[in-house]
């Protein structure tokens, strides 16, 4: 018969399947052809563990593709065709099949019923390889861990999918949806759901900070500036952020965050030199209090996959509530199998940030991502210009890009230069609001303090 109704993990189980609900999926679609609609939208073939259902349900798709009769005879000829009609038994095992013949409305329980079995069974082939890499003797168990935790994730958000009858939602369903969300934003004082970036002009064209978010920048123009400045506009108001950092170590991160509270330079702090200033030390004594009771949880760089930043999202916010979660950068996510195969890093970055959003839609957690763009958009705020973050932000709610220009010095005082930089932030996309809009910003590169201006200035 089918030996996939074998144990997978060879221990003399057998794999958890209804040879009932398959066979009377099959014999259903051969006496009420309609139903294939309603089968096609609940189950695909791989769900099926039966070699003749699996097949025979392919062959049906591909007829009702064509508009083609579904019968035996059709179904029988579709996998001649397909070389698959000898796998499965002949049409001898298509007739037996055809006498299951459950009522229309049993359709759907049997599809769910299906679906369900499919996913236990994808839960112990994920299983194993994990199971084995438990017994090798060398290996990291945080490794395993995370892998076994991700995929359990995975298979919930699949379950919970399977919940479902279908993906439509019937005029009361909207209505109450919108009333809802109606409600939640007129009762929230500042209409923007909580979540304020601190940047104010930032926060207007916005609305409020949306599902995901993407800041690309050049190397060295600000990104990490502008994300910690928005963890901490964040986190100083008790909304709890988790930084996913993966580029500096902990210490020295937790210096430019000492950096921006306290407005003391970050080479002060960092070689604790402070000269005369003793008063400057004081400072960072004292807004280290401010960082102590804020609700900001950081990472330090050490090489993670994506399977490791998800569970680290899952796990705190289970264990912090968290709401926010920043990724500086996406880039740095380490290389692992679930790079895939693939050899366009664009390809691999836009997996990554879709797996992200994922995990942060689920849990409801709104996600930015920091990403590195070319060179040219230090200067060019193009999207010409952001090389492989395009995958991101075409996924992206809302896509800005951190750049600069030179601006003349009308009135340069005594020792000042006739011309500096003029930070600006493009939002370049705004899935609900207006775009493209630009922002100045005031940026103090030896604090990482960054604010609004008054406007841009004007180009050289």
């Amino acid at each position: 018969m089918n030996n996939t109704t074998k144990s997978l993990f060879d221990v003399g189980r057998m794999a958890p399947y209804s040879r009932e609900s398959e066979y009377s999926i099959i014999g259903s679609i051969f006496h009420t052809r309609n139903t294939i609609h309603e089968s096609m939208s609940l189950v695909d073939s791989s769900d099926f563990c039966t070699t003749e259902v699996r097949n025979a349900f392919k062959a049906m798709v591909s007829l009702r593709q064509k508009d083609s009769p579904i019968d035996v005879i059709s179904v029988s000829e579709e996998l001649n065709n397909l070389d698959l009609l000898d796998k499965i038994g002949g049409i001898e095992q298509l007739s037996i099949i055809e006498d299951y013949m459950p009522t229309a409305t049993a359709i759907a329980h049997h599809c769910r019923k299906v679906k369900s079995l499919a996913i236990k069974r994808k839960f112990i082939a994920k299983m194993e390889p994990i199971m084995n890499d438990a017994f090798k003797v060398d290996d990291d168990p945080s490794l395993v861990l995370d892998e076994t935790h991700s995929s359990i994730f995975e298979l919930m958000n699949e379950v919970e999918n399977n919940k479902k009858d279908n993906d439509v939602y019937t005029p009361e369903d909207m209505a109450e949806l919108g009333v809802r969300n109606a409600t939640a934003r007129f009762e929230d004082p500042h209409g923007l759901g909580g979540y304020q970036t601190g940047f104010d002009k930032l926060d207007s064209y916005m609305k409020r900070l949306r599902d995901v978010n993407c800041i690309a920048a050049s190397t060295g123009v600000g990104k990490t500036g502008l994300s910690l400045n928005i963890a901490l506009n964040l986190a100083t108001k008790k909304v709890p952020v988790l930084y996913i950092n993966l580029e500096m170590n902990i210490e020295e991160i937790t210096t430019r965050v000492l950096s921006i509270l306290s407005g003391v330079e970050i080479d002060k702090i960092d070689t604790g030199n402070y000269g005369d200033n003793k008063e400057e030390f004081r400072l960072v004594g004292k807004f280290a209090e401010t960082l102590r009771h804020s609700t900001l949880y950081m990472t330090d760089n050490t090489p993670k996959n994506i399977n490791h930043i998800s569970s680290l999202i899952h796990k705190h916010h289970s264990r912090s509530g968290i709401k926010v979660v920043i990724v500086d950068y996406i880039g740095h996510i380490r290389n692992d199998k679930l790079a895939f195969k693939e050899n366009s890093k664009r390809i691999s970055l836009g997996r990554y940030n879709q797996m992200l959003k994922q995990v942060c839609t689920t849990l409801g957690i709104k996600l930015i991502v920091v990403a590195q763009m070319n060179r040219d958009g230090e200067k060019d705020p193009e999207m010409s210009n952001i090389g492989e973050c395009w995958q991101l932000a075409q996924d992206a709610d809302t896509f800005m890009i951190l750049h600069y220009d030179w601006v003349k010095n009308e009135n340069p005082k005594e020792g000042e230069p006739d011309k500096f930089k003029q930070y600006l932030l493009t939002l370049r996309k705004n899935r609900n609001g207006v775009a493209p809009r630009e922002i100045g910003l005031d940026y103090q590169e030896k604090t990482q303090i960054m604010t609004e201006t008054g406007g841009y200035l004007g180009k050289l």
